[in-house]
């Protein structure tokens, strides 16, 4: 990619992020589905973004370490969020694979995992990082049918089936717990966007709609388990 179109890229990644962090309801939701293996902590976080999430993590953890490759991303953080150890590093670099030495217990990455080019470069080094018995906790975008404009717009390199991703949390060594859909409602109004109206702005009133009707949504996923969803989450342990 150019200069100008990773400036781009990071642009339009920026303003999503700032409409997120108008989003309680939704940042807690993901938060919710994590917080049981963050709390008394050493976590990393891959992929912090602008720290929408990271305050979260950061609140139940003993010790919280984030990294990211954007340096705009990263004065956010250490502005926010200024007990975090912050690193500007890509997951995929060889280097990160020194943070083995942080005695990390979980990682966690929230819509990250699809932007990497080299995915399971990411969670094998992820798993070299994790102590024995640690987590690897994602959340990321589900079902390739529905991969669009929407996600060319914001950098999307894949979005995952669930088979997908299974498969390459396994062959980086993870033992896989849980991984579930979620937010069975999105996938439609991402379908209309992305495939349909073939829009590449990324709706930014949407998204804060949507906040609102999250408590509902939640509440209807915990007592029906959707079948399919806008969302993956996964939960995968590193053999002790």
């Amino acid at each position: 990619m150019s200069m100008d179109g990773k400036e781009t890229a990071e642009n339009s990644a920026h303003k999503a992020l700032m409409v997120f962090a108008l989003t309680p309801n939704y940042n807690k939701w993901i938060f919710g589905a994590f917080r049981e293996y963050l709390e008394g902590r050493t976590v990393l976080e891959v992929g912090c973004g602008i720290g929408n999430l990271s305050g979260y993590f950061a609140s139940v953890s003993s010790r919280f370490l984030a990294l990211d490759t954007s340096e705009t991303f990263i004065g956010h953080m250490k502005l926010d969020q200024p007990r975090a150890e912050v690193l500007h590093l890509s997951i995929t670099d060889d280097r990160a694979a020194e943070l083995a030495s942080e005695g990390i217990e979980a990682v966690v990455s929230a819509n990250v995992l699809e932007h990497v080019p080299d995915d399971e470069k990411a969670l094998s080094n992820i798993f070299r990082i994790l102590k024995p018995g640690g987590r690897l906790l994602l959340f990321v975008p589900a079902l390739r049918a529905i991969y669009g404009t929407l996600d060319e717009a914001v950098s999307h390199c894949r979005r995952y089936d669930r088979s997908e991703l299974r498969a390459k949390a396994e062959r980086a060594g993870f033992e896989v717990e849980k991984l579930y859909f979620t937010n069975f409602p999105g996938v439609f109004g991402w379908y209309l966007n992305g495939k349909i109206l073939k829009s590449r702005n990324f709706p930014m009133l949407q998204p804060l709609l949507f906040d609102k009707l999250v408590p509902l949504i939640a509440a209807l996923e915990k007592v029906f388990p959707p079948f399919f969803g806008m969302n993956l989450v996964l939960v995968a342990k590193k053999g002790d």
